[in-house]
């Protein structure tokens, strides 16, 4: 039984997060499994000299493999890890998660071995001290208006629409055959991880959210792959615009955007202020996604 597990690629994109990132390499280094590779897709320029030295002697001694890029972007970078990696199945963690239980490997690669039409799966994602939001169904579906709670707390396995991009698995050909992320979801990339869920789907592969691959998401209030220097409610807008833009349909795209403004510019505003500013933000983001989406995908993978 264990020379037929499949060899598995674990993907970290990172950025800024020098602490976290260690915790989560830590955790990694002990699962229980017999053959599978970390892969730190490292973004930073500069680390303080002990994660930079920490980070040197695992690369060494091939505990991981330290790959640095000099560019932030979460999708580029997760393709950089795609076309790096050597394993079968690849998941996708964040640099701000920590994972308690050893069997983690197993439980995600146990999921496809007993479900051979599934494409990908969304592991299960807690946050400590808060309550885990479920659902009874739709898991990872986010509503015609983009509002729904997608249940990724749920404590059961069913299938899903979407997955969360701090746990996801991926059969390796199926994200070669759909091009892998879409590299015009830019800076801090929103809705990336439903974008290349919707895109699985429809090349007819299943979707799974799988309970007993689980993980805490300490949900870091900076880092992560973000580049900085645009406020991050825009970046958020602009993403969610390429999102509709991209994959909905007309009437669809409607009941989105609407939502998107009510509750980025309206609700925002009424609580933080600067009502102009987010309005102009809003119709930047859609001129900037309209022009994305004229200028077809952007990726590094070949479909």
């Amino acid at each position: 039984m264990m020379e037929s597990l499949p060899f598995v690629s674990i993907i970290i994109a990172t950025y800024h997060r020098d602490d976290s990132l260690i915790n989560t390499i830590t955790d990694l280094l002990h699962l229980d499994y017999p053959s599978f590779e970390i892969l730190v897709i490292d973004q930073d320029p500069y680390h303080s000299r002990d994660v930079h030295d920490l980070l040197e002697t695992w690369h060494k001694n091939h505990a991981i493999r330290w790959i640095q890029t000099p560019k932030p972007g979460l999708t580029r970078a997760r393709n950089v890890g795609i076309t790096k990696s050597r394993g079968d199945l690849i998941i996708f963690v964040d640099d701000d998660v920590r994972i308690p239980d050893q069997q983690f490997l197993h439980c995600h690669v146990n999921l496809f071995l007993e479900n051979p039409h599934v494409g990908a799966a969304a592991g299960r994602v807690l946050e400590p001290g808060k309550q885990p939001l479920a659902v009874h169904r739709h898991i990872g579906w986010m509503g015609y208006c983009g509002m729904r709670e997608p249940g990724f707390g749920s404590d059961f396995s069913a299938p899903a629409y979407s997955v969360r991009g701090c746990n996801m698995a991926f059969r390796k050909r199926v994200l070669l055959h759909v091009g892998g992320f879409d590299e015009r979801y830019t800076r801090s990339a929103f809705r990336e991880d439903t974008d290349i869920s919707f895109r699985i789907r429809k090349a007819g592969y299943a979707i799974w959210f799988n309970h007993k691959a689980w993980l805490y998401h300490l949900s870091a209030p900076s880092g992560g792959t973000r580049d900085e220097s645009i406020a991050v409610e825009s970046d958020i807008m602009l993403n969610d615009w390429r999102f509709a833009l991209f994959n909905l349909p007309m009437g669809q795209q409607f009941l989105w955007i609407a939502r998107l403004y009510a509750s980025r510019v309206i609700k925002a505003s009424l609580k933080r202020g600067y009502f102009s500013e987010r309005h102009r933000a809003f119709w930047q983001g859609y001129h900037q996604a309209k022009r994305d989406r004229d200028a077809g995908p952007r990726v590094s993978l070949l479909c």
